[in-house]
């Protein structure tokens, strides 16, 4: 997808400073040869390709030692098929199989096998509840990419995510130099921890940020056809991003009316997306009898805060200062989130990120606040639910404009980055070593 790399910014409509920082320490000061080999090295990697392919290369690193540490080289266990949803005598034979309730991913398995498939039961998997049927975004690239194998399905299901998140380091090199910053900054928008576990389970998460986060250039770069696509499918492999499509359509229609003027082109990026994801729900429906919709609303919404306040008061009551237990670490999870979440809204009135956009992150917080308990109280998920309210925390901060750090708030995005990376790094290590 070709965009704009750099340039005036659409929310300002001033041209930001993207003077490269190639400030030097004192030491390389008085070793020209040397500082220039910095500068070197600064300005050939500020491209956003190497950082994709960092990106890359560290999430095909992390695949193969999870796959030598913990899955014993058995690709399948990934999908942690659980023995309530299994029948073993229609999975393929030595399918690992895990007590119990097992995980998500064995839904994205069961459909990316044959995505069309509604039947509650089929393949060795039983569906647990109707809304699985809307996020087929993800299987559906498996599905292509496995040619309809279905030997395949279990290592297209980690190849799709690691190739997701790859892009997600080239779109987030895209948005950095967008905003002034080195391409290295995009780093920062795969480098979630909730992204760690969704790699980890064969979980849709990579696949919808990457095509949101695709979508959303798409509309800065004026693209609106292209940007429909993207969100669309984005919406079709995680209901949530209907968020931020709602969110570039509430700042359409108000300047609509505020001009007195008629729809146009531009209104492709969210009208189409709309348009399909409720295709899909009518699709649905003939073919199971429910909306799947309406069965996510009654599993995965409650009323406000509740689930947020009883969440963290339970576990705030039994965190353990002797050792970091799962307690521990989803109160670490959730202090690095609301960091990004507090710096972002800080940013809101200084940031160069589009309307739409800034509305999106205050929209998307508003709808993890009436998740139910669910997804709150999950210990072992590390917010993986929760990723486009970081998503849209980083797009925000990386559009602040760059500026010495004795400025006010010029610190936000770098002390945000300081407190994420000792809890990724915590997530990383305990995901190649447990489910």
């Amino acid at each position: 997808m070709a965009v704009q790399e750099r340039g005036t910014s659409a929310a300002s409509g001033t041209a930001p400073d993207l003077r490269p920082d190639l400030r030097l320490a004192p030491d390389l000061e008085r070793d020209p040869g040397l500082g220039r080999r910095v500068r070197a090295i600064i300005a050939r990697t500020d491209r956003p390709a190497v950082t994709g392919l960092i990106t890359l290369l560290a999430a095909t690193g992390f695949v193969l030692a999870r796959w030598d540490e913990w899955s014993r080289r058995s690709i399948s266990r990934f999908i942690l098929i659980g023995q309530n949803f299994a029948h073993p005598a229609q999975l393929p034979a030595g399918m690992p199989l895990r007590a119990a309730y097992g995980y998500d991913g064995q839904f994205y398995y069961r459909l990316a096998i044959n995505p069309l498939n509604f039947s509650h039961t089929a393949y060795g998997i039983t569906m647990d509840a109707a809304y699985r049927f809307m996020r087929v975004g993800y299987p559906v690239i498996t599905w292509l990419v496995s040619f309809g194998q279905r030997s395949l399905v279990p290592y297209m299901l980690v190849a799709v995510n690691v190739a997701a998140i790859g892009a997600l380091g080239y779109l987030g090199a895209i948005l950095a130099r967008q905003g002034g910053r080195h391409a290295a900054w995009g780093l920062l928008l795969p480098g979630y921890f909730g992204l760690v576990t969704s790699l980890s389970r064969d979980t849709a998460e990579p696949v919808a940020a990457a095509f949101l986060v695709a979508g959303l250039l798409a509309v800065r770069a004026r693209r609106p056809a292209l940007a429909a696509g993207l969100l669309a499918f984005a919406a079709l492999t995680r209901e949530t991003a209907m968020v931020a499509v709602a969110a570039i359509a509430i700042v359409r229609v108000t300047g609509l009316v505020r001009r007195r003027s008629g729809p146009g082109r531009e209104d492709l990026a969210w009208f189409l997306p709309a348009a399909v994801f409720a295709a899909w729900q009518v699709i649905v429906y003939a073919f199971i009898g429910t909306f799947p919709l309406d069965a996510d609303g009654g599993r995965n919404a409650g009323a406000p805060f509740i689930a947020t306040f009883e969440a963290v008061k339970s576990n705030l009551s039994h965190i353990d200062l002797a050792s970091y237990n799962a307690v521990d670490v989803w109160l670490a999870e959730l202090a690095v989130l609301l960091v990004f979440a507090i710096a972002a809204l800080c940013s809101l009135r200084t940031s160069r990120a589009p309307v739409h956009e800034r509305l999106a992150l205050v929209l998307f917080l508003i709808e993890i606040c009436v998740v139910t308990p669910s997804t709150w109280n999950s210990l072992s998920a590390d917010l993986r639910s929760f990723v486009e309210v970081y998503l849209m925390a980083v797009i925000v901060l990386l559009g602040r404009p760059r500026q010495p750090l004795r400025r006010p708030g010029a610190w936000l995005l770098p002390a945000a980055t300081l407190g994420l990376l000792p809890v990724l790094d915590g997530v990383v290590r305990l995901r190649l070593h447990w489910a």
